[in-house]
């Protein structure tokens, strides 16, 4: 074998193991989003690049209330980016534009928008993940998107990577 194909066989060996590398930090590490749509706002906008990790949940970790999320709502393609606000076994209100859990008011410096009163009870299992921006998101008060369990959960946001200007 000449040193010139023994040098182009370690080129391509090395560039497939780099490759290799990258899509298994991608299945199982990390990725990018891209927000699209309001429902996040304030805090996310449309355009803005976030940094998913996806070991978040693995290993019996559960998301907690506050995580900003990368989810799949059963039965619907594509995946969403929500705030997981309520967790097994609670029940969830929203009463003139406030939420409370078991009876209790959560603080939510993150959210907007007026939103419709709502009731919920979580089962075992069942998370309910809303949008930043109440008024405008397509989250699990719709009846045809529901409660997530915890396999819907794909990942948890980190950080804005972009704008510049947004960086946190």
């Amino acid at each position: 074998m000449s040193a010139r194909l023994r040098k182009n066989i370690l080129f391509a060996g090395a560039l497939l193991g780099f490759a290799l590398l990258c899509l298994c930090l991608h299945l199982f590490v990390f990725h990018m989003v891209r927000i699209e749509g309001t429902s996040m706002e304030s805090g996310l906008s449309s355009g803005d690049l976030v940094l998913v990790t996806r070991f978040d949940y693995r290993n019996g970790r559960a998301p907690q209330r506050g995580d900003v999320v990368e989810c799949s709502f059963p039965g619907r393609s594509g995946v969403y980016i929500k705030r997981v606000i309520g967790l097994p076994g609670e029940t969830v209100e929203i009463r003139e534009g406030r939420t409370w859990i078991d009876g209790v008011p959560l603080s939510e410096s993150y959210a907007t928008g007026p939103a419709e009163d709502y009731r919920a009870e979580l089962g075992e299992d069942e998370y309910l993940v809303l949008g930043d921006n109440r008024a405008e998101s397509y989250d699990s008060r719709a009846a045809e998107m529901g409660f997530l369990r915890r396999e819907n959960f794909l990942g948890r946001a980190r950080f804005v990577l972009w704008p510049l200007r947004k960086i946190k």
